[in-house]
């Protein structure tokens, strides 16, 4: 065959841009090719399947398959960088997952142990409640490259521990923390306890999201600037303080991913005076007057809006619609200016409608819908400082189609 005559740099750069099912023919043509496509294959590993129920088999696990290959061909740890794996489960009792998750799990744990330049690794495990403990995937992995960790599905989560015996899951984590010092950017979203860490620990995290309850034993001394706050409608005034004794200011808030109350965001304000980019969900049933009604509800918000002295950038699209009405262009400028005047830094507005208002940049009592009308809203990873923008580029989460890639990877024995 004429391309195997050519230099390997040569084929890696062909390779590198192909797609996950032309490297996976690719792989099967000649030894030779193998050698080389499957090295990009493996190099981002993602997974996204169905959990089935009561099986002890773990041939019937993508993930497990892919750890079994790995741990076949040693030369593969090397090369991968980035793993993610996403398992759906039934909501309701997920104890029958037991049977099936457990020698994967294991299998995962000696894959992880063994990718000592993983850079990025996401755990979305689906299994909240079940008595497992983080352990059995986190015990015994020192990864000194590793950059972003996301780990959820593990543990009690919101469940009552009343109700749910689930194991803790804060030792488990710290424990793996303090032995991964390059750690910028993680994502606990299930874990509702505090963690244990050594001072010098996580000395480079600049992005945090989880419980308050985790961030106010995070960031204390550590130079978060990016913070997403996810759980419930009250953060206690400890909490917010711990919060707010970060090593810098935090920038970017991101609260999209709780109800927040304009009670709170007033909380919140008072600790966090540096925000200039903001992301929110309102809550804004039975909070303000009761004579208000539709979009003139926001209007409430100047007086909590005035404290963040330094927000340039304010994104409430992630509220209901349903819960403040749809307002018309008007409206929806005069908010802008109202709010203007409370805080005269703020330079951009997303509504819940998801239109986008921009301030005049010749003209600061005028603002004006952004190109398009309509926008996804304000990401405070896509809107930072360029510096700060290209380390954020990885955020834990994020959907995948079922089945295992790498670039979509298949594993195979």
């Amino acid at each position: 065959m004429a391309g195997t005559q050519l230099p390997n740099e040569t084929l890696h750069a062909i390779f590198e841009n192909l797609s996950a099912s032309s490297l996976a023919a690719i792989v099967r043509t000649s030894h030779h090719f193998r050698l080389i496509a499957e090295r990009i294959l493996y190099t981002s590993i993602v997974i996204s399947e169905s959990l089935p129920r009561n099986s002890d088999d773990p041939a019937s696990v993508h993930a497990a398959i892919c750890a079994s290959t790995i741990l076949a061909r040693p030369h593969l740890a090397e090369v991968v960088r980035k793993l993610s794996i996403r398992w759906h489960t039934d909501p309701g009792a997920r104890d029958e997952y037991l049977p099936t998750v457990t020698p994967v799990l294991a299998l995962l744990n000696r894959t992880l142990r063994t990718l000592q330049h993983l850079e990025q690794l996401e755990l979305a495990l689906g299994l909240v409640g079940v008595p497992l403990d983080a352990r059995a995937v986190l015990d015994g992995c020192p990864l000194p490259a590793l950059r972003g960790f996301a780990l959820s599905g593990l543990g009690r989560g919101t469940l009552s521990p009343k109700l749910h015996a689930a194991p803790s899951t804060s030792v488990a984590i710290s424990s793996f923390l303090s032995c991964t010092p390059a750690v910028s950017h993680m994502r606990l979203l299930d874990c509702y306890e505090a963690l244990e860490l050594p001072a010098d620990a996580l000395s480079a995290l600049h992005d945090f999201r989880g419980s308050a309850i985790a961030a106010a034993s995070v960031l204390p001394g550590r130079p978060v600037s990016l913070l997403g706050l996810v759980g419930h409608e009250f953060i206690t005034e400890r909490d917010l303080q711990r919060i707010a004794s970060g090593s810098v200011p935090i920038r970017w808030l991101d609260l999209s991913m709780m109800s927040v109350t304009p009670i709170l965001l007033r909380d919140i304000s008072r600790h966090l005076t540096a925000v200039e980019v903001m992301k929110v969900k309102l809550a804004l049933r039975h909070t303000l007057h009761h004579a208000l009604s539709g979009i003139s509800l926001l209007a409430g918000l100047s007086s909590v809006l005035g404290a963040f002295t330094a927000l340039h950038q304010l994104d409430l699209s992630p509220t209901s619609v349903d819960g403040v009405g749809r307002g018309n262009a008007l409206e929806e400028s005069a908010l802008c200016t109202t709010w203007a005047r409370a805080c005269p830094a703020l330079r951009h507005v997303v509504f819940p409608s998801r239109t986008e208002w921009r301030r005049d940049s010749e003209n600061a009592d005028v603002w004006v819908p952004a190109a398009g009308a309509t926008a996804a809203g304000v990401d405070p990873e896509r809107d930072a400082h360029p510096r700060v923008r290209k380390r954020a580029l990885w955020r834990g989460g994020g959907e995948a189609r079922e089945g295992c890639t790498s670039r979509r990877v298949r594993g195979r024995g």
